[in-house]
């Protein structure tokens, strides 16, 4: 079995802020008022710091009571066929800017 480090909620919160897709698939933050959980790079307008809480993972999250977010999508990450690797298969895994 494999120790985990403890999670870091100021690095956690700067990644959150940095919108860090890097990121991705290590944490979750969870906002308290409205019950929903998000990856780092969701471009959903930030909560206030106060309200948000972090979960290693997705499945932690939802045992705590909150629900995946529509929009950025957090338990698709790393999943096959998931959004964002159609996305990227559908671009031959090229960026989306024009030559």
């Amino acid at each position: 079995m494999t120790e985990t480090l403890p999670l870091d909620p100021d690095a956690a919160w700067k990644a959150f802020e940095a919108r860090d897709r890097h990121s991705d698939g290590r944490f979750v933050g969870a906002v308290k008022t409205t019950g929903i959980y998000c990856k780092p790079s969701c471009p959903a307008r930030h909560p206030k710091r106060e309200n948000i809480v972090f979960y290693r993972t997705p499945e932690e999250a939802r045992a705590a009571g909150f629900r995946a977010c529509l929009r950025c999508v957090p338990d698709a990450v790393g999943a096959t066929g998931s959004r964002c690797a159609r996305g990227r298969a559908d671009r031959g895994g090229r960026g989306s800017g024009a030559a």
